[in-house]
């Protein structure tokens, strides 16, 4: 692996070049030397791929210097995750889209399955703030790590209240991981990569760009179980997280707050829609039941003491039956059409003669309440009736 790792680097440096895109090349040739490697013709051959990707692929990846690429991670001191790495991290692997290379400064520990994401705007209230450290605090106090982007305002809460309970605590990066943004969370960033990592898909030196916070923001919900939004905007950064969420099976909590607010409308929208409500710590772990089975000793259960522990939770809890009750005609339709199969967003609009914005918009709602499921490829299956 370590002599792979130089063509991860080199082709994660190639601008167009995408996570689908270099899974999908990874997948048709078996190793990232032998896709490297391709002449044009075996790579134009593969169906699915994205040509604009395609063709800047073919057209840089012999303008970078692979030993280069190599030299820079080893001096740097930090470490390089990829695809093919066992102790890459299980679940953001199987999402749609993972990071082809994951730069981490700090260290990942198998014990971080089991996190949470708190993350919220960064001009939060002083009740956000409080309210996002204490959830955070007492998390990482029963063992769960706490994910958030390093962001000022509720990111930086969420990571000072791990730190403060001595627990663990992932910062996601939009940038290099070896660029620290903003600045002044420097000291921060320092304490977090002592008692977890610093995580980054970009490649080193990165700056920040208006569109790589995004693309930071579904490796935040990738990495957990669930996600609480705190504090935020319809269109904010926080609300794009809980999206990614959805979109990738995770939980979706959010924490009411005052209706006088600009930043409480974002959580209070998502409540609406179905998203668990969050007053207290206990609400994350009712509604995890499943997948941290018994609340009562979930500190020695997550910390891996319990022996019980290493029975799968999932297995073990009940069903989740999604609620009819109070879906809206056109809502009802959707879930006719899904009755049957699995269907593409475009096929459901064909079908229910919504357009296509118009469809998406319901998908939401209708994921928010746990009346369908989204699968990779904007994919959906409707659940079954009770």
């Amino acid at each position: 692996m370590a002599e792979q790792l130089k063509y991860w680097l080199a082709i994660n440096r190639i601008p167009e070049v995408g996570p689908v895109t270099v899974k999908k090349l990874f997948d048709q040739f078996g190793t990232i030397e032998k896709a490297w490697q391709a002449d044009e013709k075996e790579i134009l051959s593969i169906e699915g791929l994205n040509q604009r990707a395609v063709k800047s692929f073919i057209e840089n990846r012999h303008k970078i210097n692979l030993a280069e690429e190599l030299e820079k991670i080893n001096k740097s001191g930090l470490k390089a995750l990829t695809l093919e790495y066992p102790n890459y991290p299980l679940q953001l692997k199987n999402i749609y889209d993972p990071p082809s290379v994951l730069y981490v400064n700090g260290e990942i520990l198998p014990s971080d399955e089991k996190a949470i994401a708190i993350v919220g705007t960064r001009k939060a209230s002083r009740y956000g703030l409080e309210i996002a450290k204490k959830l955070a605090r007492e998390l990482a106090g029963m063992g769960i790590t706490i994910v958030s982007g390093l962001a000022s305002g509720i990111d930086t809460a969420a990571h000072e209240g791990a730190l403060e309970a001595g627990g663990r605590t992932l910062a996601v990066f939009g940038t290099g991981v070896d660029v620290i943004f903003p600045a002044e969370n420097r000291g921060l960033a320092q304490n977090i990569a002592k008692s977890g990592a610093l995580l980054s898909e970009f490649a080193l030196g990165t700056r920040g760009e208006r569109s790589s916070f995004p693309r930071r923001n579904r490796i935040i919900s990738g990495l957990s179980l669930g996600v609480i939004v705190v504090e935020g905007h319809y269109d904010s950064g926080a609300m794009i997280t809980a999206k990614y969420a959805l979109d990738q099976g995770r939980e979706v909590f959010a924490v009411p707050g005052n209706v006088e607010l600009e930043q409480s409308k974002g959580p209070h929208w998502l409540i609406k829609q179905g998203a668990k409500l969050v007053e207290r710590v206990e609400d994350v772990l009712e509604e995890l039941k499943f997948q941290i089975p018994d609340c009562k000793s979930q500190s020695r259960l997550l910390s891996g003491q319990d022996p019980k522990s290493k029975i799968n939770p999932i297995e073990q809890g009940p069903i989740i039956q999604p609620d009819y009750s109070n879906l809206s005609e056109e809502e009802i339709k959707i879930i006719t059409v899904l009755s049957r199969e699995p269907k593409h967003l475009d096929v459901i609009a064909v079908e229910t003669g919504f357009s296509i914005p118009q469809v998406s918009s319901m998908l939401l709602m209708l994921e928010m309440k746990k009346a369908v499921r989204q699968l990779p490829g904007k994919i959906y299956t409707g659940l079954p009736h009770p």
